[in-house]
Formats: C-alpha cells, structure tokens, sequence
C-alpha cells in the first residue's frame, strides 16, 4: 500500500486564468453556500494525521473478471504502478482553499426542486427563479457560454468566444454553439408555460452535459492552470468528500455506481499527476494523458448510464411524463456521440437516428440495452 504525506502539495500556484477563477467563490452566494458547506482545506491529512486509506464499496465492484481496470489505472488502497502522491488516502486534497466551481454546481442543485419532476409542469415563476440561479454574475451561464471540447481535434488557436468561431466548429465549441442555445430557449418557452416539463427536462439534461465536458476540458487546463485540476473535480462532485458526490456525480450514483466509483479513482488519478508533476506548467504528459483518459472513460460511462436510464422510463411511462423523459435524452445523449461509434457504429447510428425525433422511441428499451453494452466497463 502507497503511504505519502502532503509536504509541498498546497504549493502549486496558477499561471494563467482558469475556469475557477474569480467569481462565485465559498464567499459569493450564501444560499449556494449555505447548500454546499465549502469549507478550507484541512492541512492534517495523512498517516500522521491518524487518517486511514479511503477505500471503494465492495458493493460496487462488478464479479470478478467482468469489468477490470486497466493496468496501468491509479488506484487507491492497492498496489498500482504508480508513486506515491498526495491522493492516496482517498480524499481530494484542494490545490487552492476556495473552488468557484462548487457554488455553480450548487446552483444546479438548487434547481432541482423548482424544475427536476417529470411528473408535474413547473410554474412560470419556478422557471424564473431558475434562470436567476443559472444566471448569476460568474455562475453557470458565463462558464456554458465560452466551454469548448477537447474531444475534438481543431485548428492551433481556435477560440470559442470569437465570433463566427462556433459556426465553424459547432462540437468544439459545444457551449456556445449546442448547450447554451438549448438552455436558453428552455428557459424561455418554460417561463412562456410552453411545454413545461420537456423544457425542464433539456435544461436538466443540458446542465449535465456542460458538468460532463466540462470535466474534461478542465483536466487539460490544469496543464498550466494548476486550480483548474480543482475544477475538473469539482464539476463532478460538486466538492463533495471521498466517493460522494452532487451534480453530475449524483445521478451518476443512481444510474451506476461502479461508474461513480471509477470516476472518484479517476479524479484522485488527475490529482496524483499533478502531485507528481508541480510546477506552474506541468511536463509530464503522458502520466497526465493516463490519469485523464481514466478519469473521463469513467465519466462518460456514468453518462452513459444515465443516458440508458432515462430511455427504460421512456419505455415505462406515457404523456407528459414520457415526453420529459425523452427530451432528457434528445439532449443528454449528444454527450456520446464522440465515443458510442467507436464502441458500435450500427448502435450509434441507430441512437443518434433515433433522437432526432420529438416522438418517443416505441423501441426505447433496446436502445437502452445497446447503450448498456457498449458501455459496459468504466
């Protein structure tokens, strides 16, 4: 087992403006913080402190031999061929105290009671109020509107937030281009009282699509924003301590919780990594690449999962309640259409032919299973 103490790993400094910079930070939203308890960093971890390796639910972990982790994947409480680095005790250490990123993720929380029912319409105002949430100064909105995605390969230098730039490259530029266009219009025509429900249903689903990109992309710009490996965390978590979770890591629970649990393994992995690698801009790159493709392969089978969840209550429900479910995946499932072809190009085909209508799939639960299948091992 790893045993490492924590000198030095509070030292990291940003060299450049991130995600998390500025902006709804633990002092900026007492409704938001009040949700979130983000508290400072506890500076006593380790074996000195008396703490004790964090370690994964048995629960979760699938039969033996049916879904095992690659070789070279970090781990927790076991032997890996990784060093010792400040995440192996299992809890996120924080490179910087106050993470904004938090706050927005608690926003989206705070939506879930107003908007997040598809078995009733949200009011006009509920959606008003909505809206202020996603709209506040640094909070969700403002994030949505310039993220961009680094599954996809693009011109040296293309910047989202010029203008004509996410005509150009529509999935590069997914927040500008995608996510915000749909968010916006569903707070709209929801606050008009225009198909409540299915427009409550694509702003949840859009949310969590911003949350799964967005995980991603920050681990890439903790390559020189060493605070931005806080954000890659916490946009899954929601801050959250070891294997718990808000946002995104919520649902994820729910829809799969070996996903959810490999997830937390590939966070801590992108925390290693920049343990390991310190310094304002970081050079070990392919431990880097390791610890991110973990951590998004689990993630986005989490998604996934989701995705595959809410097409069996397509299959399980009618009206109103049907149609929300099936808005949620017209939106959500966008989010696999990088990876599901290279898992099974005729299921893909047939999904992503399948979502482009407003009716309701009649063979929703197949859909389901194939996504399950492809989607088999985080």
């Amino acid at each position: 087992m790893k045993w490492v103490g924590l000198v030095g790993c509070l030292a990291l400094v940003a060299a450049a403006c991130g995600d998390d910079d500025g902006g709804m930070d633990a002092g900026g939203d007492a409704g938001v913080d009040a949700l979130m308890m983000d508290g400072d960093v506890d500076s006593e971890v380790g074996p000195d402190a008396g703490d004790a390796c964090v370690p994964r639910n048995p629960a979760d972990i699938p039969e033996p031999g049916t879904c095992n982790p690659a070789a070279d994947d970090y781990a927790i409480c076991a032997d890996d061929s990784w060093p010792e680095c400040v995440s192996d005790f299992g809890e996120y250490v924080r490179i910087e105290d106050s993470i904004s990123t938090i706050a927005r993720v608690g926003a989206f929380e705070m939506m879930a009671p107003l908007l997040f029912d598809p078995t009733r319409d949200p009011t006009s105002e509920q959606f008003t109020m909505a809206r202020d949430l996603y709209q506040e100064e640094e909070g969700l909105d403002s994030r949505v509107v310039r993220r961009y995605d680094p599954h996809y390969d693009v011109p040296a230098g293309t910047d989202c937030t010029l203008a004509g730039m996410p005509e150009m490259f529509p999935d590069y530029c997914v927040g500008p281009a995608m996510i915000q266009p749909i968010l916006l219009g569903a707070f709209a025509d929801g606050a008009a009282g225009t198909e409540p429900r299915q427009n409550a249903a694509r702003i949840e689903a859009g949310i969590l699509w911003f949350l799964y990109v967005s995980t991603f992309k920050e681990s890439l710009t903790c390559t020189t924003t060493p605070k931005d490996c806080d954000s890659a965390y916490a946009y899954y978590t929601g801050g959250a301590e070891a294997r718990g979770g808000l946002g995104l890591a919520r649902y994820v629970m729910e829809a799969d919780a070996y996903a959810h649990d490999r997830a937390w393994d590939g966070l801590l992995a992108v925390r290693c990594w920049r343990d390991l690698d310190p310094d304002a801009t970081a050079t070990m790159l392919e431990l880097r690449d390791r610890a991110r493709n973990q951590y998004d392969r689990a993630v986005l089978d989490g998604t996934a999962a989701l995705v595959a969840a809410r097409l069996r209550r397509v299959a399980d429900t009618s009206g109103d309640e049907q149609l929300a479910h099936w808005a949620f995946v017209q939106v959500l499932g966008q989010a696999l259409r990088t990876e599901y072809p290279n898992r099974s190009l005729t299921d893909a085909e047939a999904f992503a032919t399948a979502i482009e209508s407003d009716t309701p799939a009649t063979d929703a639960a197949d859909l389901a299973d194939a996504i399950d299948l492809a989607f088999a091992c985080p």
